[in-house]
């Protein structure tokens, strides 16, 4: 099981995956709290520490209009 986790790891980290996609668990979280908590469907938001901007590109694709900082 250990040497399939290590290969699987491995093509992630290679093929930048991580840097390519939204991370399900941080999307989830900021859906969570604009929809539902603050009852926000788009508007403006600010990215802290967006990185490559990936989470920006995403939210943007739902009607957010995103400032990466």
């Amino acid at each position: 099981m250990q040497n399939s986790l290590s290969a699987y790891t491995k093509k992630y980290d290679d093929l930048n995956y991580g840097l390519s996609f939204a991370d399900g668990h941080i999307v989830r979280f900021y859906e969570r709290i604009l929809k539902y908590k603050l009852d926000f469907k788009a508007g403006n938001m600010l990215d802290f520490g967006c990185g490559n901007g990936v989470h920006s590109a995403f939210f943007k694709s739902k009607g957010y209009q995103c400032f990466g900082v």
